[in-house]
């Protein structure tokens, strides 16, 4: 259950302090919710798909008070275990995003113009209001439970190499190269047109220490997509064939995010764009669109969820980026690759 007593609002400034207006707004306050179990998991104060009730709770700025804020506060409760964590007011940044591009269109603030925003929140009409997850009870409903295996992290970072930036308050991931191999085959043969797969794994537990890591242990090639040069999309008979193909393997995996593939070498032959220009290109590595974003949301909103991008550029051999849940955001974040499938 959800519980939200307080309803939100942004008031907008541009860059030189000049008020812009103010616009009410509804948050997705699922992903901090999400992010706030599975913390708390990891260091086994709750379980690890634990249930009861979830609250969003405002902090006050501390110099000008309410109704003006600097964050909130999650606090997921149940029989047995109480856990809290607090998130800064950027979290709302995408919905403030939203609430600039109506600014736009009224004409008050060019297109491209940086704003500023601070945080309200006010008591909302009757005490406890309740509300559904936004992305459905029924969706939180129909997942299955996912099984911990117990397994010592040490002996797995033993038979690996870091990929990437591992942020230590990231889930460790472990990655085999042959999934990788076949991740880099399939993105060579389809020749500049987005493609990609799910991963499938499993999650671990080394009660030792304790922290909760993921093994991806397959990939999927995605089945039924619609891939162009610049999106990808995943259809109802994909995700089918992806069930299908798990049920056959009867390896007790689940599904720990998806791979996609960014022909980079094709966005920049259509730009013109120099060698040079390419090397220092922000899409060249790192780069995560707003349609990543939306399939990461949707399908794997999971705070152990990850996404793999195969970057296919011109100056350099095919690279990868991983991406991940952190603090209710999707972040780049680093790997594991592992010498071999720890099947």
């Amino acid at each position: 259950m959800f519980v939200n007593e307080y309803r939100y609002g942004l008031l907008l400034f541009r860059r030189d302090g000049s008020a812009l207006g103010s616009a009410s707004v509804t948050p997705d306050w699922e992903p901090a919710v999400e992010w706030t179990r599975f913390y708390h998991a990891r260091r086994g104060e709750t379980p690890f798909c634990g249930d009861g009730t979830a609250s969003i709770q405002p902090l006050w700025d501390r110099k000008e008070g309410e109704p003006y804020i600097r964050g909130f506060r999650v606090v997921c409760e149940s029989a047995a275990d109480k856990v809290a964590s607090e998130f800064p007011s950027n979290y709302l940044s995408e919905v403030a995003a939203e609430a600039s591009a109506e600014f736009v269109k009224r004409g008050k603030l060019e297109p491209g113009d940086t704003y500023l925003f601070q945080a309200v929140a006010y008591p909302a009409n009757g005490a406890g209001k309740k509300a559904g997850s936004p992305l459905d009870l029924k969706v939180v409903e129909e997942q299955p439970a996912v099984p911990l295996e117990d397994a010592d992290l040490a002996e797995y970072r033993m038979r690996s190499a870091a990929a990437g930036a591992v942020d230590a308050d990231d889930m460790p991931v472990f990655v085999p190269q042959h999934a990788l191999d076949e991740v880099e085959a399939l993105t060579r043969r389809a020749e500049g047109c987005e493609t990609g797969g799910i991963l499938i794994g499993r999650m671990h537990r080394d009660p030792s220490l304790p922290e909760i890591f993921a093994e991806v242990s397959a990939q999927i090639p995605a089945e039924h997509t619609q891939g162009t040069v610049a999106k990808l999309t995943f259809t109802a008979e994909t995700w089918s064939a992806a069930n299908a193909a798990i049920r056959l393997r009867n390896q007790s995996e689940v599904y720990l995010g998806y791979w996609h593939s960014h022909p980079v070498r094709e966005w920049c032959r259509a730009r013109e764009c120099t060698p040079e220009k390419q090397k220092t290109c922000r899409l060249a590595r790192d780069f995560f669109s707003e349609d990543d974003v939306a399939v990461m949301r949707a399908a794997f909103p999971r705070a152990y969820s990850i996404a793999l991008v195969a970057n296919d550029t011109a100056f350099t051999g095919l690279s990868f980026s991983m991406f991940g849940w952190r603090e209710g955001k999707i972040h780049p974040r680093g790997f594991y690759l592992l010498e071999d499938s720890h099947a």
